[in-house]
């Protein structure tokens, strides 16, 4: 129940954009019924006229195409999100540890050499997208790629075959508004049962979408499995590629053939060879100021967790949390997706230190 005046997008702007919070999760711009907002530098504003194939007869101002509805306020999780409620509601209680609830913690990796030949890891989230797709579980799954016109910068795109899923393959540290995807699976494509791979502020950003007063169900419970990243923080495209490693190093963005950035090193390879390898420090001015203030590094509410760290080269951390995510984990065992075994418990215990630290992070900031 929304109590008082209703809130709408200036109150957005002021509350959340301007204070330079925005995760560009994209939730607003999927529930917006009037298509009135657009990500724009890392963000999200409202169209501008000439952006419109509209002439001033029909509009005079952007604001008459918004509707002063309300459902950009009250599905931004920087706003209405809160981590230990979400947790009450999903799995009956808020965890005692900074790692969530799970079923299982395991170290694995896809057995299609196809599939693990370009992987970030152990390629586990493509190979169980190809099995829920496989088995219709799911229809389509919605994943990051890169632009074409401009390497290694983010966008969301919908996966229904292999090759799609494996053309997103490979982190991305950069923000990207995933929940467009989500929107855009449902009304264009018509998909009803989706995957989805995304970052904490994303989940969070769906988890609001399918609880907020003012919840958009249509498009966020479309999603029924979700893969979910843990995550340090991202990054501005412009400022670690452009300014950090093109300007500063050298290193044009279209040549590299793989970026890793752990919570230590920052390495970057081009054409296959180890280019840069530089300790963490040196971009943490980079950070962008809603990652500053995030305290979940392994996606609680993910189904199942994944992350490169705590497992060794070419395998991946798994975290089983949620009845759906221990489905589509077994079956892909079972039917030869992928192989796995348990995490060694002084894995364990370093993922949950990290976890710690950037949940005080997210406190302190």
């Amino acid at each position: 129940m929304i109590i008082g005046r209703l809130k709408e997008f200036s109150d957005l702007e002021h509350e959340v954009i301007e204070k330079g919070i925005c995760t560009n999760c994209g939730a607003c711009v999927a529930v917006c019924p009037y298509n009135a907002l657009i990500p724009r530098e890392e963000t999200l504003h409202r169209l501008e006229l000439h952006e419109l194939e509209v002439t001033p007869e029909i509009y005079d101002k952007i604001e008459d195409l918004c509707g002063h509805c309300g459902y950009c306020y009250y599905n931004c999780p920087q706003i209405m999100f809160n981590l230990e409620k979400a947790e009450e509601k999903e799995f009956g209680s808020v965890s005692d540890t900074v790692m969530g609830h799970y079923k299982g913690v395991y170290m694995a990796r896809a057995i299609d050499e196809k599939i693990r030949a370009k992987a970030q890891s152990g390629g586990v989230a493509t190979a169980l997208l190809k099995y829920a797709m496989d088995k219709k579980i799911i229809r389509g799954a919605v994943v990051v790629k890169s632009m074409k016109e401009e390497p290694w910068k983010p966008e969301p795109a919908v996966a229904t075959k292999l090759e799609d899923l494996l053309e997103a393959q490979g982190a991305k540290y950069t923000p990207t508004a995933a929940l467009i995807g989500v929107k855009k699976a449902v009304l264009e494509y018509g998909i009803t049962r989706l995957g989805i791979i995304a970052t904490p502020c994303q989940v969070h950003g769906l988890w609001t979408m399918r609880t907020s007063p003012r919840g958009v169900l249509k498009v966020g419970d479309a999603v029924v499995v979700v893969l979910g990243t843990f995550c340090y923080g991202t990054y501005s495209y412009n400022d670690l590629f452009i300014e950090y490693l093109m300007k500063k190093h050298g290193i044009l963005p279209s040549s590299i053939t793989k970026l890793d950035i752990d919570t230590e090193r920052l390495r970057v390879y081009v054409m296959g060879e180890l280019k840069l390898d530089v300790h963490r420090h040196e971009i943490h001015d980079y950070l962008r100021g809603s990652c500053k203030i995030c305290r979940d590094f392994t996606n609680k509410l993910a189904d199942i967790s994944l992350g490169g760290v705590g497992s060794p080269p070419g395998w991946t951390t798994v975290i089983v949390r949620s009845d759906i995510g221990e489905e589509v984990f077994n079956g892909a065992i079972e039917e030869g997706y992928i192989e796995a075994q348990p995490l060694p418990k002084e894995n364990f215990q370093y993922i949950e230190r990290l976890a710690k630290m950037k949940f005080e992070r997210g406190v302190q900031e």
